[in-house]
Parts: C-alpha cells; sequence; structure tokens
C-alpha cells in the first residue's frame, strides 16, 4: 500500500494555526463518496463518445465541409447520443458513425437552426456590445437553436432598460446578439480556492496546494510541458511557489494558459497519473489511475476531486463551450458546466476545490478514469451537508472546469 497521507484539508486563509491543530486531532468519521449509477452497460458513456468522437475530431480538423456542426448530447443510460447540424448533415458524418457503430447502441443526426460557428458568432458579437458584469456566462445550446446566457438581475437594469425579468433579458440580448437568447438568473461564479493535506512526490491529482495568494486549491494532472515535469492547478490561486498543506515545497509556477485560469507548477519530484478517491477525511489514502484525456459532451456523467470536499460522482455535464468571468474578474474561455444528476442541488463543489481534476469514464466500478478537466469555479451557492468538508466553507451546487482539449492543444499539455 502507498504511503500513508494525512488527508485533512487546511482551512481556508482566515484560519488560524491552533485552529488546524485542533481539526487535525479531532476524529474523522469517513463520508460516503457518491458512485456512478449502474448502467445497462457500464461501459455506455465511453461507447458512446467512441462513435460520436471521430464526428467531432473531424469538425475540429477545420475542412469547410463540417461548418454546419451545432453540437453532441450523450445519453449514456439510454445508450444513446443526438448530433445537432445546420442544413442536411454531409454523408461523412454517418460514414463516420457507421464505421465506429456498436450493436445496442444509437446515435440520431438532426436539423438546426443554427451552427456552431454561427452561435460562437452572436456570442462575439454580445460580448463585444455588452459588459461582462451584464451576464455572467454565455454559450451556445447544443440542438443549435439559441445562444445561452446567464446573469444577475441587478447588474443587467441598464442593458434591459429597467426590467430584470429573463423574458426582457432574452429579448434585448437576442436584437445584440442577431439570434435567440435563452436567459436565465444566475450568480456570478467563485473562484474556488480556499485536503490531501500533505502529498508530496510523485504527486496525486486532487491534493492539497497553496501559495502566497490562495490559502489553498487543489492539484489536478501530472504531465510533461517542453520536457519539464509539471502539475496542473488553477491559474487564480496564485504564482511563484507553491508548497503542501504542511509547508512542504512542491514547485515554482511554469506557464499559465492565456485566457483558461490554468496554471502549471514545475514540480520538485516526479508526478504519478493517479488521483484521489476518497472522501477529503479519508486518511488511507485511495486512489485510482488515469489514463488520457477526453473530450465532455452534454449529458456525460464525470466525477470531480478536490481537496476540500473530496470524491462526488454522479454529475452531468450541462453545458460545454462556455465563457464566463468570475468573481475575482478573471475571464475563461471555455469551461464546461457540470451539477448533480438529476437536478436535486446538491453541492458538488466548494471553496478549495480549484485546480481539482473532474473525470469519467470508469474502466469497471473502480476502475482507471479519464482525465477531463480542470476544476476553476462554482455557481449556485447551495448548503454544505455535514461533515461533507474539511473545514467550514461554501459550497455549490455546479462547477465550472476547463476542458483538457484547450489545456492539451494551447498549453502544449501531455498527461503524464
Amino acid at each position: 500500500m502507498r504511503r500513508s497521507r494525512l488527508l485533512l484539508s487546511l482551512a481556508l486563509s482566515a484560519v488560524t494555526a491552533s485552529a488546524l491543530v485542533a481539526a487535525d486531532a479531532a476524529p474523522d468519521e469517513p463520508i460516503r463518496s457518491v458512485r456512478l449509477p449502474v448502467l445497462r452497460d457500464p461501459q455506455a458513456q465511453q461507447t458512446l463518445h467512441r462513435m460520436t468522437d471521430p464526428v467531432q475530431d473531424w469538425v475540429e480538423s477545420g475542412d469547410p465541409a463540417a461548418d454546419g456542426y451545432a453540437g453532441t448530447v450523450i445519453d449514456a443510460w439510454n445508450q444513446h447520443a443526438d448530433i445537432y447540424w445546420k442544413g442536411e448533415a454531409p454523408t461523412k458524418v454517418q460514414a463516420l458513425l457507421g464505421a465506429n457503430a456498436s450493436p445496442g447502441f444509437t446515435v440520431d443526426v438532426h436539423r438546426s437552426p443554427y451552427s456552431r460557428a454561427e452561435m460562437r458568432a452572436a456570442i462575439e458579437r454580445f460580448t463585444a456590445a455588452v459588459a461582462p458584469g451584464a451576464w455572467t456566462s454565455i454559450g451556445p445550446q447544443e440542438d443549435g437553436a439559441a445562444i445561452a446566457i446567464t446573469y444577475v438581475p441587478s447588474k443587467a437594469t441598464r442593458l434591459t432598460g429597467g426590467a430584470t425579468t429573463e423574458q426582457a433579458y432574452s429579448r434585448r440580448a437576442a436584437e445584440i446578439a442577431g439570434m435567440p437568447v435563452t436567459a436565465t438568473v444566475e450568480g456570478v461564479p467563485a473562484a474556488l480556492s480556499g485536503s490531501r493535506h500533505s502529498d508530496s512526490a510523485p504527486y496525486y491529482a486532487g491534493a492539497e496546494v497553496n501559495t502566497g495568494k490562495a490559502a489553498f486549491c487543489s492539484t489536478a494532472f501530472s504531465g510533461w510541458k517542453d520536457g519539464t515535469k509539471v502539475l496542473l492547478t488553477a491559474g487564480h490561486c496564485g504564482g511563484g511557489r507553491y508548497y503542501n498543506g504542511t509547508g512542504g515545497y512542491i514547485g515554482d509556477l511554469y506557464a499559465i494558459g492565456d485566457g483558461l485560469d490554468v496554471g502549471m507548477i514545475a514540480i520538485n519530484g516526479n508526478g504519478a497519473d493517479q488521483f484521489y478517491d476518497g472522501a477529503w477525511s479519508d486518511r488511507s489514502g485511495s486512489s485510482r489511475h488515469t489514463y488520457g484525456a477526453g473530450r465532455n459532451n452534454v449529458g456525460d456523467l464525470v466525477c470531480l476531486s478536490g481537496a476540500q470536499s473530496g470524491w462526488k460522482c454522479d454529475v452531468e455535464v450541462k453545458k460545454v463551450d462556455v465563457e464566463t468571468t468570475n468573481d475575482e474578474g478573471t475571464k475563461i474561455r471555455p469551461v464546461d458546466i457540470a451539477e448533480s444528476k438529476g437536478g436535486d442541488r446538491r453541492a458538488v463543489g466548494a471553496k478549495g476545490d480549484s485546480g481539482g481534476p473532474a473525470l469519467a469514464n470508469p474502466s469497471g466500478a473502480n476502475g482507471d478514469m479519464e482525465a477531463r478537466g480542470v476544476i476553476v469555479a462554482g455557481r449556485s451557492e447551495v448548503s454544505c451537508p455535514a461533515g461533507s468538508t474539511a473545514h467550514s466553507t461554501t459550497c455549490y451546487a455546479q462547477v465550472m472546469y476547463v476542458p483538457m482539449t484547450p489545456v492539451v492543444n494551447q498549453m502544449g499539455f501531455s498527461i503524464s
């Protein structure tokens, strides 16, 4: 068994050293993590991605013939996926789906009013004309019917001429964007800086990290950039030197992703292709292996691992390719948004989880998982269930994470 690790979080910056000692000494009851639901086929999500990812790979290749693509939605429970396309989908779409078909799984291609490219152009028109304070997040709808915008009513009155209803906001935003808008009242995303307390080399994802700026954050995946061994975390967590919860030196800031809010730490030692999959209070160092990086689609089920709130699954991707600005003024694009499956507003993240990993596609009930992103923000404040976090903090029903695709392509990151 790997060496014992003290999995107790440092408090937020307001917590004193004496309080930390007292917390360390207190007995902790393990908090049960939520597991992914049992599907008819445990590999359903992976299978659907193997069928639909080649279509998205073609879209991302820049081939003009793929310009009509709007979005993809995964429904692993029913072993089904939907792809949306403006106009008649090219024959290559069905050819790619047919070449990767799997018995018992279906993919339907639907016509959409707008393409992804048209929705992105509309988003750029809107964000160029409207100050960020008048909106909190903006992104395309996967069905290609509209763009989706969230806003805080008190900050939108100048845009709408005094009205604060979602209908009034949608109408005015649509005039500016030049296409239909679905508007929803929602708060400003909060940066989740705030354990896996004493992590050391080889470094795991989901452990505590802190700097002079952040009382603490969490770590994500280890890997390489330009031949340097690096560890991912959230960019807003600070810079300079990084330490674990007991003051152990981890490494120095190596790179920040432009507009991604993802930072790379040049680590003092090796990284491990492992992540913590236990509750924050799990002292055994329970962990699993990561086997690569994958893309996210609406409908995917993911798991999250943070130093403050531990391991949570049964979390569903609700939006992808969204642009937002957090409460620290950091602009981030793209982010994917996930919340508890079923919309029960269960707490899925907390302050202190920033920088932690999002993962998906377990190979078996407790199997290896695929890297999906780096947690950067939370939204929709909810009560923290008793004992669910390492310390008193703020919990959220939505978590935003930067997907792995731009981390790999823009930042030059290669996962361990």
